[in-house]
């Protein structure tokens, strides 16, 4: 019975299952026989049915799935013109019809950019594809708002769009709210003789200001460029999040100090000078305010002692007015006897003992542009071995010079970037004894210029960054009006043209140009090669022509310009060579070794030659 029963209840399961199957084959086949036989787009106004179309993959025909249908629909909509993207379908037998329907985007009726300080509005527009009058593209919209962020970046700013960012469905302004990040606050850590305030003068970014990383580079290499500061520190500077997160950073400058206090005594011995005995003092950061002070003292066995004092304030004032100035004694040596071949020649020596002094002032036009006011008084006597000689003439000069610089270079003491470019006017008077033995007086005015240009690949420069330069630089100047032979140019030697002798031509024209490739070798030794051309020309007759009458009755003279013969046009010459650059704890050390046409000379100095 019990098995009976059981028999009875699979056949009827047997029976049930085959009835099913039966009812839903024919529904089966028509599902899997069901095919699209029509699209349809609704709702478009301003978007054009054939561009929706062209990104949709179906077609009459093709076989019906929702896999295929929620495929087309999602290409709809990153077109980025809609709102939102509906499909939905009408069936009709075996056929289907599917139904895309989408709600636009609002027109965009005007941009309202916000926040902006640094970067102007027409700017920002410039770089959105988005435009007035046409339907808001959110794609497009994206790529825009990464463009603006992204040119902040290339200008060194930080700068983000906030989430706010939107159009208002009822006016169809789109707001654009740039939030521009701001520096909170600046510290100074490690300064202990140093003010901090001397240091936080020297940057042009301020608490407040928009944050720059290209500012703030530069910032740092005018504070290096004090040379009170060691230059070799693992971290220039620090940002963190300012208490407003996203919308401010504070920056820490980490310092190190370096001696700047000097005291040298040293002797020597020269053909000029014979025996001398010299002693210095050099602060380069009096009283922590980066103010430099420099005292020296030379005393020569044949000569007799010379003396100087300099001072140096960076800032007199708020508004960057600086101060130099210069009180002197000093002996300056152009010629030697083993300039001129040795003894046979007749000349000992040249000297200018001039007494004296100079203040000089300056403050900035602009960012870039200095103007400096010089009066410069002096009371200048010559020694040579003829007293009467023409160019031992005696006088006193009183000059007052202007002059404007524009500095674009990366750093002022060893630039790898930018340019350089100083014009200068010099009006003055001069009372001499002139070649005819009878004193005279004139006012004469010098015109003179100078331009420097650094090239190297990599951008703007990180501070102690090491690259292969090429520098070049060019210098002219003339004079109007009578002046004593010392008041010329004088052209020859380590830094105007190398290879020749130091002064070896003068007159009242000059031009000097200089090619120099620098490449680093060690991290403190740079090997440099050079090309200086040069002359200077057109000085008064007694100054050049050997046969004149009253230098012809001067033997000191006459072996001179034969030894140096000088000219009254434009003669260049060329010098070249190679040389190193040394950096010592006592400066940059320079050693050149030059070939010109009148042989080969080494020259010996200090810093660059430009």
């Amino acid at each position: 019975m019990f098995l009976a029963k059981c028999s009875d209840r699979k056949l009827s399961r047997v029976v049930a299952l085959v009835l099913t199957v039966l009812l839903l084959t024919p529904a089966l086949a028509i599902a899997q026989e069901r095919q699209i036989t029509e699209i349809k787009i609704v709702g478009n106004e301003h978007i054009s049915t054939d561009a929706i179309m062209a990104v949709v993959a179906l077609k009459p025909g093709t076989a019906y799935s929702e896999q295929v249908v929620e495929k087309a629909r999602q290409a709809i909509k990153s077109m980025g013109y809609f709102v939102s993207v509906i499909a939905g379908q009408e069936n009709i037998g075996p056929n289907t019809t599917v139904v895309f329907s989408v709600e636009e985007n609002p027109i965009v009726k005007g941009i309202n950019i916000t926040g902006n300080t640094v970067v102007s509005q027409e700017k920002l527009r410039s770089l959105m594809r988005t435009s007035i009058g046409s339907v808001l593209n959110e794609g497009t919209f994206e790529q825009d708002l990464t463009s603006i962020e992204r040119y902040y970046s290339s200008q060194g700013y930080i700068a983000t769009v906030n989430e706010s960012v939107g159009i208002d469905p009822k006016t169809g302004i789109l707001n654009i709210p740039v939030q521009e990040e701001r520096v909170e606050d600046i510290r100074v850590t490690g300064n202990k003789k140093t003010k901090t305030n001397v240091i936080l003068r020297e940057m042009n970014l301020k608490k407040g200001d928009v944050f720059n990383f290209n500012t703030l580079s530069a910032d740092l290499r005018r504070i290096y460029d004090l040379e009170i500061f060691d230059r070799e520190i693992a971290e220039p500077y620090k940002l963190e999040n300012g208490t407003q997160v996203g919308k401010t950073v504070i920056i820490t400058l980490p310092v190190k100090e370096k001696k700047t206090g000097e005291v040298s005594v040293g002797a020597g011995y020269s053909a000029a000078q014979r025996l001398v005995g010299k002693a210095t003092l050099t602060e380069n950061n009096l009283r922590g305010m980066a103010e430099t002070l420099r005292l020296s003292w030379e005393q020569s066995e044949s000569n007799g002692p010379s003396y100087e004092a300099s001072f140096f304030e960076p800032w007199i004032d708020k508004k960057h007015t600086s101060l130099n100035l210069d009180l002197y004694d000093r002996l300056i040596y152009r010629f030697t006897s083993d300039i001129f071949g040795g003894s046979g020649t007749g000349i000992n020596d040249y000297d200018e003992r001039r007494k004296g002094g100079s203040l000089t002032l300056g403050r900035p036009l602009d960012k870039v542009d200095r103007g400096f006011l010089t009066f410069r008084s002096e009371s200048v006597r010559t020694g040579i071995n003829s007293s009467a000689s023409p160019i031992a003439s005696n006088g006193d000069v009183t000059s007052g010079q202007f002059r404007v610089t524009r500095d674009l270079r990366d750093s002022t003491t060893d630039p790898l970037t930018g340019r350089y470019i100083s014009l200068l006017t010099e009006v003055g008077t001069a009372g001499f004894t002139q070649e005819t033995g009878l004193p005279t007086s004139s006012i004469f005015t010098k015109y003179s210029g100078e331009y420097r240009q650094y090239f190297s690949k990599g951008g703007t420069p990180k501070l102690n960054e090491r690259r292969p330069v090429l520098a070049v630089r060019a210098m002219a100047g003339s004079v109007d009006g009578n002046v004593p032979f010392f008041e010329q140019y004088f052209v020859g030697g380590a830094d105007t043209l190398r290879g020749y002798k130091e002064d070896r031509f003068w007159g009242k024209n000059m031009f000097t140009a200089s090619v120099e490739p620098r490449f680093p070798i060690a991290p403190s030794l740079t090997g440099v090669l050079f090309c200086d051309v040069g002359d200077a020309w057109g000085g008064n007759d007694v100054f050049i022509n050997p046969n004149n009458p009253y230098t012809s009755k001067d033997t000191s003279l006459t072996t001179l310009l034969h030894d140096l013969p000088q000219h009254e046009n434009f003669e260049p010459r060329v010098g070249y060579g190679l040389g190193v650059r040394v950096v010592t704890p006592f400066g940059p050390i320079r050693l050149d070794y030059g070939f010109g046409s009148e042989g080969s000379r080494a020259h010996f100095s200090i810093g660059h030659a430009f």
